[in-house]
């Protein structure tokens, strides 16, 4: 879920023997699968991709800025195969049980319900609006949407730079589901 950072170059250079695919969310006035000034665009909302297609998807820090997330991890369940995976991370509270939506998009447009918040976003110097502050039930919403095996870890790695906390990741196999659209 991201194409223009330094991970995403470290992918494509590590795993030459793989397609490795980035995209970036451009905005509601591009297509998903739509490629922009070399970036392919993709709502997560609405993949490009076909059923059971992909092997992995990663995505860091990028499920609090969608408005709707459950939709988003269905969509992600159903363009990866039986048994792709699907790594995560994003803002976690710990301490709560569910999740806290601090704004909404809908058929009216964008409503705040908690003062606006922005993390940074490569393409913007604006940054990326958060919708969803998650908490545990962020587990349940991803067994919803067909995550199977789902377990969360904790990483730091001196090592590798990750300094302070722990970055947790949450991982989730696809287990297949009967409702999985077939209109792709």
């Amino acid at each position: 879920m991201e194409q223009v950072t330094p991970i995403y170059q470290w992918a494509v250079k590590t795993f030459p023997q793989h397609q490795v695919m980035g995209s970036e969310y451009l905005g509601n006035s591009y297509r998903s699968g739509q490629i922009h000034k070399g970036i392919r665009h993709e709502d997560l909302a609405s993949l490009s991709f076909a059923n059971e297609s992909v092997d992995l998807i990663v995505s860091n820090d990028v499920f609090e800025h969608v408005p709707r997330p459950k939709q988003a991890l269905s969509e992600c369940a159903r363009v990866l195969r039986r048994g792709g995976a699907i790594l995560a991370t994003l803002p976690f509270h710990e301490d709560w049980d569910h999740s806290v939506a601090r704004a909404r998009l809908d058929e009216h447009g964008l409503t705040h319900l908690l003062p606006p918040e922005f993390h940074g976003n490569p393409l913007s110097h604006k940054g990326s609006l958060v919708f969803t502050d998650f908490g545990w039930d962020f587990v349940a919403m991803a067994r919803d949407a067909g995550f199977e095996d789902l377990h969360v870890a904790a990483y730091a790695s001196e090592a590798l730079g990750h300094l302070g906390g722990c970055q947790l990741v949450f991982k989730g196999h696809n287990g297949g589901r009967d409702s999985v659209r077939a209109d792709r």
